[in-house]
């Protein structure tokens, strides 16, 4: 008794599996072409998810496409054998060749799929083109299926009872697993490679950037408006309706800095302010910057002490800031500087990028009359 696995049937899968890989070998070329040519990959169908093609795999998406064609011809002898018996037209391998096109969508697509499911269960592959290269493989196969089906066709002449073997519908199985898997670890290559990638650039830019790049999950508190104290009962208080905390411009020596900040009073009448301001600082994420401020002197400015002073009508105090140089290099660093004119009033701030760092001591001059003011930054 003759079996089912012809010569006829083997050149037709070799032929079958030829015709997909060009196929999807086309398409994924196209895609690759930068220009309007690229839109021409749209005819044909989308035998692999463009994911583990070369356009967006490499290497990988190659071995994929290679594997996927070799498992279709496996799998298209599997059904042939099995659903062949005495029949000798076109019809059995035909209707073999589209279901075989299908099943390598489906493994493919389980294997795109396979990094949402285990991210987000069954429901990720809602969102990550599942069915595509199913439906595809299908299409393909009714499209272009007839041609092997010719080949696989056996002459009347040669119709006879036959035997059909046990072991094409394991292999087949066995080779769809195969299929499952390759797009799996194609899948996972293309994601490493962009995490890579993705890392390599942070780095870049973590390198050229002044301080840790922004993280939007970092975690802090925002910097408060005001501080906790009691305000001067004092009518001649430099208050926000008398006068307004200004910025100067930094100033650096070998190894240190210094920041003046300086306080105008904007009204047509002398206002008294004592002490030392309230200064907080921001980080690149918009949160408070843990500083220690200190009441003092620096290499920068000799404190004069806490005084009582009189600010005349459009006269300036100011105050200096001093801290060491630091390396923002990946750390938290100054973006913001608050400053109201003593604790308790409402801080105002600018954006400015200070190598003050988490964990820096900055200390503060109290305010003294500016008699050489400068202009503002």
């Amino acid at each position: 008794m003759r079996t089912l696995l012809t010569p006829r049937l083997l050149l037709s899968a070799a032929v079958a599996a030829v015709l997909w890989i060009v196929t999807a070998g086309v398409r994924d070329a196209l895609l690759q072409i930068p220009s309007g040519i690229a839109q021409l990959a749209s005819v044909l169908p989308q035998l692999v998810p463009t994911t583990l093609t070369a356009y967006q795999a490499g290497g990988g998406g190659i071995v994929a496409t290679a594997v996927g064609g070799v498992v279709l011809g496996v799998v298209f002898i599997g059904l042939a054998v099995v659903l062949r018996r005495r029949d000798a037209g076109v019809v059995v391998p035909w209707f073999a060749l589209v279901a075989a096109g299908a099943l390598v969508g489906l493994a493919f697509d389980l294997g795109a799929g396979w990094s949402w499911i285990v991210s987000f269960g069954p429901r990720g592959l809602l969102t990550s083109g599942f069915g595509v290269a199913t439906a595809a493989g299908a299409l393909w196969g009714l499209a272009a299926g007839w041609i092997p089906a010719l080949i696989a066709r056996v002459p009347s002449a040669e119709s006879a009872p036959s035997r059909t073997p046990v072991w094409p519908l394991p292999v087949a199985a066995a080779a769809l697993v195969g299929v499952v898997v390759a797009g799996a670890v194609t899948d996972a290559g293309r994601n490493a490679s962009i995490e890579a990638e993705v890392a390599a650039q942070q780095e870049i830019d973590a390198a050229s950037s002044f301080g840790a790049l922004p993280d939007p999950d970092a975690p802090g508190v925002a910097v408060p408006e005001t501080a906790e104290a009691v305000l001067p009962d004092d009518p001649q208080w430099c208050t926000e309706e008398r006068a307004t905390v200004l910025k100067g411009e930094p100033d650096a020596a070998t190894g240190h800095r210094g920041l003046p900040i300086q306080l105008l009073n904007f009204s047509e009448e002398p206002c008294v302010i004592e002490g030392y301001p309230d200064i907080a600082f921001g980080d690149q994420n918009g949160h408070l910057l843990d500083v220690t401020i200190e009441h003092g002197g620096s290499f920068m400015a000799q404190d004069p002490g806490p005084q009582r002073i009189e600010v005349p009508a459009g006269g300036y105090a100011v105050t200096i800031l001093g801290w060491d140089a630091a390396s923002p290099h990946g750390a938290l660093v100054t973006n913001t500087v608050w400053a109201a004119q003593t604790a308790g009033m409402v801080r105002g701030s600018w954006p400015i990028e200070l190598d003050i760092v988490e964990g820096s001591t900055v200390a503060v001059t109290a305010w003294t009359v500016d008699v050489d003011p400068t202009s503002p930054g």
